[in-house]
């Protein structure tokens, strides 16, 4: 069924209500990290596996912490911070959460989450052409993002919106990444790319 949400800027009341938002997920396929090494040369391979058991997410509410750092970034104000809400309970679905790093004339994703109820009606695409289209205004080269390589429907959502697949970091959540089968990997748009359609492609879980 589909909802009526209104797209709208985020304030810093809503900051507090983000935990209305459910952002799990579950997952039973990953992106499989095979890491080659030889002195200097070093090789990373990915290939999409089976999960046994399937990957099912615990941490993906908006801590406190979370929600001071989405805060801060809102005051300091260079970026693009939107709240998608459901226009008959009053309750925020989505957020799209993104701010310029002008050191590399970019932006950064940090977050784009679409509450589990709510996905698969095209919010995650509209707020994801919404972005690319405020950097695009804002004559920036790329829009990036890391995510991980056991949320396959957010990587494949990303795909179908037009992001490369271009690096990984198998240190970045703990010392064994590989071994639990969750290791970091980085996607970007660049903007000299035309806009993704609505229609098509659409990603499991965040389309």
């Amino acid at each position: 069924m589909m909802s009526d949400l209104t797209i709208r800027p985020l304030t810093f009341a809503d900051v507090q209500r983000l935990s209305e938002i459910d952002g799990e997920f579950e997952s039973d396929r990953f992106l499989d990290v095979e890491k080659t090494t030889q002195g200097l040369e070093v090789t990373w391979r990915l290939a999409e596996r089976p999960l046994v058991p399937p990957f099912r997410s615990t941490d993906y509410s908006f801590t406190e912490t979370e929600c001071d750092e989405i805060a801060a970034r809102l005051r300091k104000g260079d970026g693009l911070w939107l709240v998608a809400e459901d226009a008959q309970t009053g309750r925020l679905a989505a957020l799209l959460d993104m701010e310029r790093e002008g050191w590399h004339h970019a932006a950064r994703l940090w977050n784009l989450a679409i509450d589990r109820t709510y996905r698969r009606q095209g919010q995650g695409r509209e707020l994801m052409r919404r972005a690319l289209a405020w950097a695009r205004s804002e004559n920036l080269r790329s829009v990036w993002l890391e995510t991980q390589t056991n949320n396959l429907p957010a990587c494949r959502f990303y795909q179908a919106m037009g992001f490369k697949l271009c690096g990984t970091d198998d240190h970045f959540y703990s010392n064994d990444d590989i071994g639990v089968k969750e290791v970091a990997i980085f996607w970007w748009y660049e903007l000299d790319s035309p806009l993704p359609s609505l229609d098509g492609g659409r990603g499991r879980g965040w389309g």
